[in-house]
């Protein structure tokens, strides 16, 4: 699949407040190859989801941006998890 900038754009723009979930991608049943370089992963993830930026994990909308540089996801989960932690200490 071959995404134009174009399909990026109106991807992006999803509204996460009156998306029909029942039409997104269940992020559980996405599988990715982890030992592949980045770009055949994010091409995976483009193959099986009708939109990279909103999906579902069960009932719940995930809406999600990219960035070239910056913190990863698993430094972002470390910040989440202290954060939750500090509320329930």
């Amino acid at each position: 699949m071959k995404l134009t900038k174009e399909m990026l754009a109106e991807m992006a723009q999803t509204d996460i407040r009156t998306v029909d979930i029942s039409e997104l991608t269940d992020l559980r049943d996405i599988k990715i190859d982890t030992s592949q370089p980045v770009e055949k992963k994010l091409a995976a993830f483009a193959e099986q989801t009708k939109n990279v930026y909103v999906n579902r994990i069960g009932v719940y909308v995930v809406k999600v941006r990219f960035q070239e540089s910056g913190a990863t996801i698993d430094d972002k989960m470390a910040e989440y998890l202290r954060r939750m932690s500090e509320i329930y200490l």
